[in-house]
């Protein structure tokens, strides 16, 4: 049996990394892991900007990799549903990927800070559960430290 690909998201919150997540599971060709809900299920009294939060994360994403690991050997893929915004988060899918003979590819989404700043303002009108809330300065911070993705990285890079 071949293995399933792992899905990764690079871009702006708001810019629809969730969205396009939910749309790559439609089909029921691919299980989808969101990290930010399973963070505000375990620990809903834990901000992102605590500095458990990025502790307690790593957990998670280790143990959401153990389950997404099951679904790719059943050849499933699985959506890694977080911002992979850096270097060092990419690198650590695509090691875990490598492992289990699964392809890499990585969703680049190119939304502008205004447009996803718009649609941050919609989805906290609409009071989206199991999301964080995010500013427009806290969204610009993410900007200055987003990573671009090239192709050493060891993974296919679609850009939408």
């Amino acid at each position: 049996m071949t293995a399933g690909r792992v899905h990764l998201l690079y871009g702006l919150t708001g810019s629809g990394k969730s969205t396009l997540a939910r749309r790559l599971c439609q089909d029921g060709a691919a299980v989808r892991f969101t990290l930010d809900e399973w963070m505000l299920r375990l620990y809903p009294e834990l901000s992102y900007d605590d500095a458990a939060y990025g502790r307690q994360a790593d957990v998670v994403r280790e143990v959401i990799w153990t389950v997404a690991e099951q679904v790719l050997a059943a050849g499933t893929d699985a959506v890694l549903d977080w911002n992979s915004w850096s270097r060092m988060r990419r690198a650590w899918a695509v090691q875990r990927a490598q492992h289990a003979d699964a392809e890499v590819i990585l969703h680049w989404l190119t939304t502008g800070l205004a447009e996803a700043d718009r649609r941050l303002a919609a989805r906290a009108g609409a009071d989206t559960p199991y999301v964080h809330p995010v500013t427009t300065a806290g969204n610009a911070h993410l900007q200055t430290l987003m990573e671009p993705p090239g192709p050493a990285e060891g993974c296919r890079i679609i850009r939408h």
